[in-house]
Formats: C-alpha cells, structure tokens, sequence
C-alpha cells in the first residue's frame, strides 16, 4: 500500500505502527536483511533527525539510492528498474508523490513532496511526542513557525488529529497553515486554535513542535518579513508550562531541541524500519 498522506492510514493502524515501533525500541530484532529498498530523495531541503540510507544500511537492508533526475518519468523508470521491495520518495514539486506511485510497481512511502504531506517525517514525530509523554490524545500540543509551506507540519497536524488532542497551530498570518487543512483536522480533534501569540499559549502546552521558516522552502518576499518573528531562546521558554518538550527543526535552537533529540532519534529509527518492513509487498 503506497503511504502517500496520513488519511491513508486510520487510528488503528497507526497505534500499530507504534506498537511495533516500542517492540524495535526495547531491544526487539529490528534487522530489514530481505529488503531491498529504493530510495529517491530529490528534495534536499526536507529535514529528518535521522541518515535515512546510513540507518536502513545498519539495519542489513539493501539500499539502492536513486539519482534525482529532470522529469518525474525518469524518476519512475529508475525507481522500478532498482526492483525494489519499498521506495522512500521526496521531490520539490506539490503531489509529485502521488504522479510516481501511479507509475510504479513497489509501495511508495511519501517523505515530502513539495508543500503537500510528508507522513514518513510525521510519523517519526507522532511516535517521539508517544514516546516522551506517553500518550496524545490528552495533550496541548504547539505546532509553531512554517505552517504554510511545510510539509511535515500539514502531515504531523493530520496524524495528531486522529488522536483527540488539543491542538494550537502558531504562526503569523502569513505562514498560517492552510485553512481546508485546519478544517478537515478540526473535525477529529478535541480543540484546534489558531493564534501567533507564542508566551500565552507556551504556558498551557506539553509539547512543541517547531516547523523551521526557512528561506529554501518560504517565499521570499515572506521570508524577508517573517524569518524573525519568533525569537527562540531558553529566555522564550522561562514561563513555559512545567515538562514542556520540545522537539522539530529550528534554525539557532539546537540548545532547546537537544535535551529531546536521543529520544526523537531512536522514535525515526524504530519508525522507519517499522514503515519499511509494514509496506514490504
């Protein structure tokens, strides 16, 4: 089955996906020795906490890396040449995904494609915040920054959803996450708002997940007026509700984002290999 979007899978099938996941965490076999797995990572501007390749290489799967090519086509003939049991796909250009599952033999994961969904990165996320707190259906939980051009927010925002928590999208007006989006997640969340005050809702929320406003994925002209919107620093986060985690990509705040990063590490591991071994056909 090609993961393409979140709403590709349900809350069940998630819950076993964790499940699986902790089994690979606590110690269990976590070997993809029969896999041979294609991947075609054409958008270097998409974040994991992770070396993809490096990790399903110790794992004992066989990568075959597929070199970013000039048209989707050429990206489908090489990616179903390579034979392969899985394909891990990101590519600049919104619902690319979707065109090269459409043209291929083998389970496409989709780990962004352009602005659109990146449920590979989003399911690592979900599984770290599961993993840190326990739990997600009764949280606050913060998605704050590029909530418009991000891909692995639109995905994290759809995952999160599905479990009833309380959720505040924080951004400027400009960078707002889009609104069929927010609408569809409102209709399975306990509560969704939005709002661009970062202190007032910091005091009420469990975890933050920061979604980096960067000049490679922002438009320009709103790169300019908002890539210093939010500040972050330990001084930001002084008043923040007591256990407050903090997990994502943000430019300058590796100091905020360490004190998670073993966990969101070894929550993308277990995912992964989870993902892959799940989409084996």
């Amino acid at each position: 089955m090609h993961l393409l979007t979140p709403t590709d899978l349900t809350r069940a099938q998630i819950e076993k996906l964790f499940a699986r996941a902790n089994e690979i965490v606590n110690g269990a076999t976590a070997r993809v020795t029969s896999q041979r797995v294609a991947v075609a990572r054409c958008n270097p501007h998409i974040p994991f906490p992770i070396a993809i390749e490096a990790t399903l290489r110790d794992a004992g799967a066989d990568v075959i890396s597929i070199a970013p090519a000039r048209t989707l086509e050429e990206i489908a003939r090489a990616i179903n040449a390579a034979n392969a049991n899985v394909v891990l796909f990101s590519h600049p250009q919104t619902d690319s995904a979707g065109e090269i599952a459409a043209r291929i033999a083998a389970p496409l994961l989709n780990a962004g494609d352009g602005a659109n969904e990146n449920p590979v990165r989003a399911l690592m996320d979900a599984y770290a915040m599961y993993m840190l707190k326990g739990d997600l259906q009764n949280l606050r939980i913060g998605i704050l920054g590029n909530l418009k051009f991000a891909a692995e927010a639109h995905s994290l925002a759809r995952v999160l959803g599905m479990f009833e928590p309380r959720l505040s999208f924080i951004t400027p007006a400009a960078l707002s996450m889009p609104y069929d989006l927010t609408d569809q997640v409102r209709l399975t969340a306990y509560e969704v708002e939005e709002t661009n005050d970062l202190a007032a809702t910091l005091r009420k929320t469990d975890v933050l997940y920061l979604a980096n406003i960067d000049a490679a994925r922002v438009e320009k002209k709103i790169f300019d007026k908002q890539k210093n919107f939010y500040t972050l620093t330990p001084e930001t986060v002084a008043d923040a509700k007591e256990g407050l985690v903090i997990l994502g990509d943000w430019d300058g705040a590796e100091n905020l984002l360490a004190p998670a990063r073993p966990v969101v590490e070894r929550a993308a591991r277990a995912m992964l290999l989870t993902l892959c071994k799940a989409s084996d056909r």
